[in-house]
């Protein structure tokens, strides 16, 4: 023990300069010790140092006399500092090692938590997010072992065994939510088809049976006809105040819009009024204008897997020239997706998008349902045919901004639809975790 106090200082100074050439250089240089020897443990290297220690604490051999020769020959170092160099080499190792071992120890603690944690039975929102958190902290944890250690070929077998946890961790936690979601559409009076779903606009999403799509989108394929206009515009740098001709054979019932056909009229005013007043003349004008295979070309390449926009929009009785083929189709996670790149800004003519919106002049659903709570309404996309009866809706929780959609078969009236989405709001202004 007299040697070893008598050789702190040497190993200090190593240790300083371990501090010193940071951290990535000292994996260099602690993967070059490692592939050069055959070492296979911490307890290993710890015998090294204190043999090094030990042949450095023995007095130096005398230096032989300088001669003609030996100041001709380039200087090569002493068996004392190759001795010092190795150390050095060992103790960057050993500090690899600790941290390693380190991380492993803390990744079996915390995946030990999470077995406990999703054990519980009838699990709340609360504790299966604790459960995927603690899964994926072992996991971090474990990505911080580097290659170069000792313990890196059990951590690769333990890696895809916690990723797989995880994805069960996430799965469970969605069906939790999706619990809850099943819970609102009953007390609301939906029915077993109806669809909802919710999104933050960090894409942190939940919902019930939100990738299957319903039995028509009536007025909600209007949001991906707009999208798909403001996308054109921008990208060939046409003016919203370009004027289009509206063809006869684009006619058909409209409630509340000004279009007419055999006019012209702007750009702008179709969209508006296919968003705020839900036309199906202008609607039918724009599918004309920018062609289904433009529409859908544009939403299959911005990843929508569903949504397509096959047929022209009718009223009751009359059907407009040249209707197309096939059903239009959306589902409720791609038109959230679809609203939360609008509300992020992430498509163009965004800003434009979301005024529109803000004006729909049907606020029987989503307006109606927050009117004089303490949610904000920010903008609304409904659809009503004899089919179907769904919204799409924009509002504001304490300042955090969140997209709901619900679609139903059209079985009821908007009551049980507002029903559901001010069950969903207040749910989350209690829940702000969901």
């Amino acid at each position: 023990m007299l040697g070893m106090r008598r050789f702190w200082p040497v190993t200090n100074k190593t240790l300083a300069v371990v501090a010193g050439i940071g951290f990535f250089q000292v994996l260099t240089i602690a993967s070059s010790f490692s592939q050069s020897s055959n070492l296979r443990s911490l307890d290993e290297l710890y015998k090294i140092r204190d043999r090094i220690v030990t042949q450095l604490e023995q007095p130096p051999s005398p230096s032989p006399e300088p001669t003609l020769l030996s100041r001709l020959v380039p200087f090569t170092a002493s068996p004392q500092e190759q001795l010092l160099k190795q150390l050095q080499a060992v103790e960057i190792q050993i500090l690899v090692e600790q941290r390693a071992n380190d991380n492993l120890q803390q990744a079996v603690r915390l995946a030990d938590q999470a077995v406990e944690t999703g054990r519980v039975a009838n699990q709340s929102i609360e504790s299966a997010q604790q459960t995927q958190f603690l899964w994926q902290q072992a996991l971090n944890n474990l990505q911080e072992i580097p290659q170069n250690s000792f313990l890196a070929p059990l951590t690769i077998s333990k890696i895809q065994e916690y990723r797989e946890n995880l994805t069960g961790a996430i799965s469970e936690l969605q069906q939790t939510k999706s619990d809850f979601l099943r819970t609102v559409a009953r007390q609301s009076g939906l029915s077993a088809k109806a669809s909802i779903g919710i999104c933050r606009l960090s894409r942190e999403c939940v919902h019930l049976r939100g990738n299957v799509p319903p039995v028509s989108p009536a007025s909600l394929i209007k949001l991906p006809i707009a999208v798909a206009l403001m996308n054109k515009v921008a990208k060939e740098q046409i003016s919203l105040d370009k004027e289009v001709y509206v063809t006869p054979g684009n006619f058909t019932e409209d409630s509340s819009t000004k279009i007419q056909s055999k006019q012209n009229y702007p750009l702008k005013t179709l969209l508006e009024e296919m968003i705020d007043r839900s036309s199906n003349i202008a609607t039918n004008q724009l599918i004309d204008y920018l062609g289904s295979d433009y529409i859908n070309q544009f939403l299959e390449n911005r990843g929508y897997e569903v949504t397509r926009v096959n047929f022209k929009l009718m009223g009751k009785k009359i059907m407009p020239a040249n209707p197309g083929s096939g059903p239009n189709r959306v589902t409720v996670n791609e038109l959230n997706e679809m609203m939360v790149q609008i509300y992020n800004g992430e498509t163009p003519g965004a800003k434009f998008l979301v005024e529109t919106l803000n004006r729909q002049y049907d606020r029987n659903i989503g307006f109606a349902a927050l009117q004089g709570t303490e949610v904000q309404w920010l903008g609304e996309k409904t659809g009503e045919n004899s089919l179907v009866l769904g919204t799409t809706v924009a509002m504001s929780i304490d300042g955090e901004a969140y997209i709901i959609t619900v679609i139903d078969a059209r079985s009821g009236s908007d009551i049980e639809m507002r029903n559901s989405i001010a069950k969903i709001a207040d749910y989350i202004s209690k829940n702000p975790s969901f």
